[in-house]
């Protein structure tokens, strides 16, 4: 007499349904073992799209779990890596805890040489005015003639998402010094846009950024954009439905993507660029967050780490870490960046390490460090409140800044240099005594603050040798 046979069904994210059925001996063993196969496939095969968190202050995955962004600025990958190259890069950065990759699809600037074309020598473009990609039949990536650079970035993209990584997915970075606008135009936009949309529209580890390093002063550099978003979302929404895409704007130092698309129907969070000026993070993030209409804030490019052309070097991992820490206690998300890195080679005139050294930097290590404690924390409940540092806020490049969490009865204070600060206790509940914990930014290392009185103002110094401090207090 034949057995019945276990069955059992699946869905995956994309509403995509598996139905498998298992006879003969040992059926239990034989089900457990391909529903464990089944779900290792599911869950490294695709990220799924993000989207804007229901209060609009963070990002979240399709399932409404709050995102942790920990980005790195990779701008030229694209072009420079070989397939080896790119599987370590992002081997390792996903090993170290970032969850983001910042680069751009093409590069005509003077960083990133030869323009427009890839390590395997192939061109982005057969017709550079229109924008109009190079396109193959074919694919195999061991026939020159059939590999073509955007094959390349197929398999750029895909990398990324089997690594866990998303893309901050810039369609060209055409910034040239005194002038951001030497390849698209009104003609050729929203075209290219198409173009992108059609091809990428089915890969979820996208993050969609227009810009690349520019600013949009005018109706005819906003037009352009603006087309560009509309070409994109077109192809994939198969209308001008941006609930189906997500995406911002890379803008130039000191200013924001709100400076010029605080209303546009394509942006759905905002970033902000500081370059050199990194002791200005925290006001200008500050001042994203605060506005009528809520969308997330992203510091996307500070201070790289190691950088010999800014005004404010060395930047040090302990400069890397305060850009951190005062984007996020402003409410906003971060991006790393190593001035070694981020050409992997191109830009002689920055570089003074190999990239493949640089990426085990200090600074690296620190944002490793950086993710590990708010992987630790429920840090979707905290909120900005500077009101807890009653003395000893600091200024300029020695600010220290707190947050507060009612929902978890916490607050979370950092002290970029060592420092003595007066707190006030009054925003937490419960308990008469309430612990506390030092941790180092650094290192990771953790050692007890003693307990702590709600409703009193007390006085905190940084740990002895410490660089910087966060302390936390409250609820465990």
């Amino acid at each position: 007499m034949m057995e019945e046979p276990y069955s059992v069904s699946f869905k995956d994210d994309s509403k995509n349904t598996f139905k498998l059925a298992i006879c003969g001996k040992n059926r239990l063993i034989k089900l457990a073992y391909f529903i464990t196969l089944f779900l290792l496939i599911v869950v490294n095969s695709t990220n799924a799209q993000l989207s804007v968190s229901e209060n609009g202050r963070y990002l979240a995955r399709h399932d409404g779990t709050p995102f942790l962004w920990l980005g790195d600025t990779g701008w030229g990958l694209f072009q420079k890596l070989s397939h080896k190259d790119i599987d370590f890069y992002f081997k390792t950065r996903a090993e170290q805890g970032f969850s983001v990759v910042h680069a751009a699809v093409v590069h005509k600037n003077p960083f990133i040489v030869p323009e427009l074309e890839n390590i395997y020598g192939d061109k982005a473009f057969a017709d550079e005015t229109l924008m109009l990609p190079a396109v193959t039949d074919g694919k195999d990536n061991n026939d020159q003639a059939d590999y073509d650079y955007w094959d390349h970035v197929d398999y750029v993209v895909d990398k990324a998402d089997k690594y866990g990584l998303y893309l901050v997915f810039v369609p060209l970075f055409n910034m040239a010094e005194g002038d951001g606008y030497n390849l698209i135009n009104v003609e050729n936009a929203y075209g290219y846009g198409k173009f992108l949309g059609k091809r990428y529209k089915d890969k979820t580890n996208i993050i969609w950024c227009m810009g690349g390093d520019v600013l949009a002063e005018n109706d005819q550099s906003k037009t352009i954009w603006n087309l560009l978003a509309k070409g994109i979302t077109e192809s994939i929404a198969g209308k001008e439905d941006y609930s189906k895409t997500l995406m911002t704007y890379h803008v130039r130092g000191g200013h924001s993507s709100s400076d010029y698309f605080g209303n546009a129907p394509w942006i759905d969070f905002h970033m902000i660029q500081t370059w050199d000026s990194y002791t200005t993070i925290y006001d200008m993030v500050a001042k994203d967050y605060n506005n009528k209409l809520v969308k997330p804030v992203l510091h996307g490019e500070g201070a790289y780490e190691d950088g010999p052309e800014y005004p404010t070097k060395p930047i040090t991992s302990h400069k890397i870490r305060k850009q951190a820490y005062w984007a996020t206690f402003a409410g906003g998300m971060h991006t790393y960046g190593n001035t070694n890195i981020w050409s992997f080679g191109s830009n002689l005139k920055y570089v003074k390490q190999d990239w493949k050294e640089a990426i085990y930097s200090d600074g690296a290590k620190s944002m490793s460090v950086y993710h590990q404690i708010f992987q630790s924390l429920n840090w979707w409940d905290f909120s900005p409140d500077q009101s807890i540092i009653a003395e000893g806020t600091g200024t300029g490049d020695s600010l220290n800044v707190a947050m507060n969490s009612v929902k978890t009865n916490q607050i979370l204070v950092y002290l970029s240099e060592p420092s003595e600060v007066s707190l006030d206790l009054n925003k937490l509940s419960g308990s008469t005594k309430l612990p506390g914990e030092w941790i180092n930014p650094k290192t990771g290392e953790r050692k007890s603050a003693g307990k702590f009185s709600k409703n009193k103002d007390v006085k905190v110094k940084t740990p002895l040798g410490w660089e910087d401090a966060l302390l936390l207090i409250g609820d465990r």
